[in-house]
């Protein structure tokens, strides 16, 4: 109740602070826009250690998601900023109002929130997509498969996601290939020292990711960005 409070009262204000990603060089009155929050969810890392999967799995589907026509995407960096001023969390489980709430405040049409599960190389993503207008769920998405095979995971659930919005998705686009886990670890725990202004901790562990899987898309776009001075994610 607080943070829906919070939330409405600086509506006005915290709008005009969130840029869209353009997905494709067209109209921006005619595409829906999309925001996706971080999921909930981490896996084990190596000696032990705990790595924020939910972040990494966000990062890839932002990325998935500006690489196709038809839709705007918001920056994860914008979104993270607004949340983090109004020192709201929605890391864990969050309620469809609650998602509307943070979409009428970037100005998206959709909010996609969920959870990820890792078990012994097992992978569980289970998504939900809220209509920010009417905070009702149009799409629930659930997946299972080897936490290798994440990539393609990502992919179908923008497909499935791109169907409820009638949208076609890519014709032509590269072979999915499975990442491995190592890889994965990686480029979650890059992705979670770049959310805390980390940039170095940041750049060291997207080149390890790389240097593991030198395919690692979003890997490599990310570095790029931060060895260029760019924003966020």
């Amino acid at each position: 109740m607080r943070a829906r409070a919070t939330l409405s009262a600086v509506a006005a204000v915290l709008a005009a602070m969130v840029a869209v990603h353009p997905s494709h060089a067209q109209s921006t009155e005619d595409v829906p826009t999309v925001a996706v929050l971080d999921f909930s969810g981490f896996m084990l890392g190596q000696a032990g250690n705990s790595v924020n999967l939910g972040k990494a799995v966000s990062a890839m589907l932002v990325t998935e998601f500006q690489g196709r026509p038809g839709m705007r995407v918001i920056e994860r960096a914008r979104l993270n900023d607004l949340l983090t001023e109004q020192r709201l969390s929605l890391s864990g489980r969050v309620e469809e109002n609650s998602a509307a709430e943070v979409g009428k405040l970037v100005g998206a049409q959709y909010v996609l929130h969920g959870s990820v599960a890792d078990i012994a190389g097992n992978l569980r993503i289970d998504i939900r997509a809220v209509d920010v207008e009417t905070s009702e769920v149009i799409a629930v998405m659930k997946k299972m498969d080897k936490t290798s095979e994440l990539l393609g995971v990502i992919v179908w659930m923008a497909d499935e996601f791109s169907k409820k919005l009638h949208l076609t998705p890519p014709s032509e686009r590269p072979p999915v290939e499975s990442i491995p886990v190592k890889a994965t670890i990686e480029f979650s725990r890059a992705v979670d020292y770049e959310d805390k202004g980390q940039t170095d901790k940041a750049i060291e562990h997207y080149r390890k990711a790389l240097e593991i899987y030198p395919n690692h898309r979003d890997a490599r776009r990310a570095l790029e960005r931060l060895q260029s001075g760019g924003g966020g994610l």
